[in-house]
Order: C-alpha cells, then structure tokens, then sequence
C-alpha cells in the first residue's frame, strides 16, 4: 500500500484557532443583549442546523456573552445560515495488488455566513464566511481509538491542530463526546468548535 498523506483517524482544523474569549467590557456600551435567531439551513444535513442551534445557545448562556432576550427586546441580533455540509476524500491509498485507489478518510466541511446585526443604530456589525472541518475514517470506534478526538484534553500543547500530545484525560471512553459514529463525531466536534470560532468573532469585532 502506498500512503499518499499522513493517516489520523480523526482531527479537527479551525479557522479561527482554539481559545476562547471573553467579550465583556470589549462591547459599546448601547449593546447588551442578543437574540438568536434559529439556524437557517440550506445545506442536505437535516441535523446540522439542530446541533449549532444547541451548541450556540449553550456557550452564549454558559460564557455569559451577553443577555439572550426575545427578538423584540433584544440590542442587536446573530443569524447563522448553513450554506453547505458535505464530504470529500481527504486520504487516499494506492493498492498495488488492485491498481486502483482506495480513500481511507473523508473530510467533512461545515460552511455557514455569520451575521450579527445592531439592532439599536440599524447596522450590520459584522457579516462573515465561515467554516470548520474534520476528518473521519468510517468504520473506527472513536470511543477506544487513544486520540483526543474533540481536542479538549487540558495537557493539550499543539494549538495548531488543539489535539493532545500525550496523557489518557478526556480520551475515549472517559470522554462523553467521543461517542457515535466517526463522521456524527466529526459533524459535532466541527460545529462545537465552529460555534467557538463564531463568539470569538463577536468578541474581535470591537
């Protein structure tokens, strides 16, 4: 078999990088809460939207961004649009017995367009193209594989790729999120982080 890239079962890239930062005090003054409108989905993943819904509105409630208040009392508005979710190889072998190519892991890519609006002047406050990808093999249990497939293991040096170097914490079976499928793995380690990334955003447009 000859390899054509480096095989890991799966990992996630993203835009933005790893951190995540608080926003209080960085906000004018005039802007104090939000509301979230529901994640609008154009993509074929009927399930993308339901996760980023729940996702965004768990880390906007659990790093106290701001108030989330009902549309009509609410400072300024974030809407997400899922433009797309789809998979493509990502590595690729070459059987010498068979002569043809074999994908061994897929990529799976999450694109959206992030708009955050202030209601108070009428003004769009920012308006961006953004996405998060992993790649899967299919047919690995995630849940026994040793890698820290969700990058949250706290001895996690590398931010390039926020995958742990060494060390069995969050790992595995005692991860709660390295379970299901390894692509409905990728598809929600992607938006966790691409909903991180997108509070970042908020927190990088003042």
């Amino acid at each position: 078999m000859i390899w054509y890239s480096a095989k890991s079962l799966i990992f996630i890239m993203f835009f933005q990088g790893c951190l995540f930062y608080s926003i209080r005090g960085s906000l004018p003054a005039h802007i104090n809460s939000i509301s979230l409108a529901p994640v609008i989905n154009e993509s074929t993943e009927f399930s993308a939207a339901e996760i980023l819904n729940e996702e965004l509105n768990t880390l906007m409630v659990n790093e106290n961004v701001l108030d989330i208040v009902l549309p009509e009392q609410a400072d300024s508005r974030l809407e997400v649009v899922i433009l797309s979710v789809t998979d493509k190889p990502y590595t690729v072998t070459l059987s010498a017995d068979l002569g043809m190519e074999e994908v061994e892991e897929w990529k799976l890519t999450i694109k959206t367009t992030v708009t955050w609006f202030d209601l108070k002047r009428d003004e769009i406050l920012f308006e961006k193209k953004m996405s998060s990808w992993g790649s899967y093999t299919p047919g690995v249990d995630i849940g026994s594989d040793n890698i820290d497939n969700d990058g949250d293991c706290p001895g996690d040096t590398n931010q390039d790729n926020c995958r742990c170097c060494s060390g069995d914490e969050n790992v595995d079976d005692k991860d709660s999120d390295e379970t299901g499928s390894p692509r409905e793995s990728a598809l929600s380690i992607s938006v966790r982080h691409l909903t991180e990334d997108i509070v970042n955003e908020l927190t990088n447009t003042w």
